[in-house]
Formats: structure tokens, C-alpha cells, sequence
């Protein structure tokens, strides 16, 4: 065979490789195609809660909560405040309410935060809005609902609900109330000027593994296993 016979026939055998290599790399990639594409029938669970805080209207009604002022037309985003001076007020803390609603379609762990800061805000001559801070030593004395949560704020800050939730239907949110009513004894009122502000850190977890991956927590506060 001569050598341009021999060059002829590399040509032919590489070309004939490359085709190989490529419909095998088609094959391979329309059979993963196929098979990813064939593997899945249904939607993935999905987590969701959403806080809703109002206050009581004293004739059935919600008075919607309203976020902080700090200049005109400018809000401090999810905080809200509270009247902590006069009990006739729309916005007084006796009427303050807050609940969950869980829209997740599969069970459900669930745990609160609460930041809560009592305020001093006076204007000045050049209308300018000034607040200082006021230092509390324990929790204000909101009337908390204890049926299934529990009060874990001593050790890391939270309240948790014990067990695992997820909502009703697709159209009907579960509602957990956490502040749905005052009970207790009249609340202590400040001085004019004093104000409460409220934020809060809602998370949700999967029930099966979220708690241990997510909140690095094996066992539930309240004891036993999840």
C-alpha cells in the first residue's frame, strides 16, 4: 500500500471515529434527557408562613398595624408600632394581635422571634424626629397563647410550635394564633412620648430532617424527638 493510499485511510478511520463518538454522545445525552424528563410527575412540597399582626377593633374588626415613621413618608419595613401611653388608642398594646398563617403543602416545624424596643421620640424645632432608646430588663407582658407553643425565649429567643402543621386546602391558610386576646391584668402605661416597636424573625422548616439541618437542633426544646 502506498503511503498516500495509507494517509487516505487514517483520514477515513478518524473521520469515522469522530461520527461514532458523536452519535454515541447524542444517544447518551437524548437518553438522559429522556429519562430526566420521564422521572418527574408531580410538583416538589414547598414551605410557607406568613405573619399577621393587626389590632383588635373591640367590635369584632381588625385594625390594620401600622410600620414606624421616622421621617415623612419614610417606614422602618416590618416594624410596627404600639401605643404604650394611652389605652383609648387604636394602636394600644392591650389591643395587639398577632398570628401565622402556614400555606406549606407539606407538614411543617415552626418558630417565632419577637424583638420588641420601647422608644423615646420627640421633634425637634426643625421638625426632625429624634429617638432614643430605652433599656427593659424582661419581656413586656403580652398575653401569649400557650395550647401547643412553646416558650423557649431564656435559651435561644424563640417561641416554637410543638407540632409539625401545614395548611388546610389549597385555598385556606392554617391560622395559628400566638397573640389573640389580653387576659391579664391592666397594662402599666408610660409616659407621653414612650412608644413600643415590634419586628419579628418567622422561620419555617420541612418536619422530616429541617430542624436538625437548618436550626442545628437533634432533639426539640421541649424535649422528646421531632
Amino acid at each position: 500500500m502506498t503511503e498516500k493510499a495509507m494517509k487516505k485511510r487514517l483520514i477515513v478511520g478518524l473521520a469515522m471515529l469522530i461520527f461514532s463518538l458523536s452519535v454515541f454522545a447524542f444517544a447518551t445525552y437524548a437518553w438522559f434527557t429522556y429519562v430526566t424528563t420521564d422521572s418527574f410527575f408531580g410538583t416538589v412540597g414547598f414551605v410557607d408562613v406568613e405573619s399577621h399582626v393587626y389590632f383588635d377593633d373591640g367590635l369584632g374588626g381588625e385594625d390594620v398595624a401600622t410600620e414606624v415613621e421616622i421621617a415623612d413618608g419614610v417606614f422602618k419595613t416590618g416594624v410596627y408600632f404600639v401605643n404604650i401611653v394611652s389605652n383609648g388608642d387604636d394602636y394600644f398594646f392591650e389591643d395587639f394581635r398577632l398570628s401565622i398563617n402556614v400555606l406549606s403543602n407539606v407538614n411543617t416545624y415552626i418558630r417565632i422571634r419577637i424583638f420588641e424596643q420601647v422608644t423615646l421620640t420627640y421633634v425637634n424645632y426643625l421638625g426632625i424626629i429624634t429617638e432614643l432608646t430605652v433599656l427593659i430588663e424582661d419581656y413586656l407582658p403580652f398575653d401569649y397563647e400557650t395550647t401547643n407553643w412553646y416558650d423557649n425565649r431564656d435559651e435561644d429567643g424563640y417561641f416554637y410550635y410543638t407540632i409539625p402543621v401545614q395548611r388546610v386546602d389549597e385555598s385556606t391558610p392554617l391560622v395559628l394564633d400566638l397573640i389573640s386576646d389580653y387576659t391579664l391584668s391592666g397594662f402599666s402605661t408610660y409616659s407621653p412620648g414612650y412608644s413600643l416597636q415590634i419586628t419579628f424573625s418567622l422561620e419555617a422548616v420541612q418536619a422530616t430532617n429541617g430542624p436538625q439541618n437548618n436550626w442545628a437542633l437533634t432533639t426539640p426544646p421541649w424535649g422528646g424527638s421531632w
